[in-house]
């Protein structure tokens, strides 16, 4: 798995994997499974940090279907909000740049591939 600008920054740690993850796709309600698979950890290491990330409303369950209980982040937590707007700071900050790379390449192609008129 290819580690985000996020967590690039932050540290990989299975925390951070985990709220990289959620913020990425802040608008779904995930399983235990779902949160565990893309964040790339183990269901046990999920498990272990849930509790307190429930403790501190990190993240709410939102809906059950049958025995599985669906989780989202919680955007009022203002740590959280004060995350997803660094998130979000970073993700733009590394748009930009990758847009001047990619502009200084096509500059650099048209120079070269233009030929020099001789009188």
């Amino acid at each position: 798995m290819e580690k985000t600008l996020f967590v690039k920054t932050l540290g990989d740690s299975p925390k951070i994997r985990v709220l990289d993850m959620l913020i990425t796709g802040r608008e779904l309600d995930y399983s235990i499974t779902d949160i565990a698979e893309q964040a790339g950890i183990g269901r046990a290491t999920f498990y272990r940090m849930m509790s307190e990330m429930l403790k501190e409303k990190v993240i709410i369950s939102t809906k059950k279907y049958g025995n599985m209980q669906l989780y989202k982040l919680n955007e009022k937590n203002n740590t959280v909000f004060q995350l997803i707007k660094f998130y979000d700071y970073i993700c733009h900050v590394e748009s930009e740049r990758e847009i001047e790379r990619q502009r200084k390449k096509v500059s650099v192609k048209v120079k070269s591939s233009k030929k020099v008129k001789k009188s």
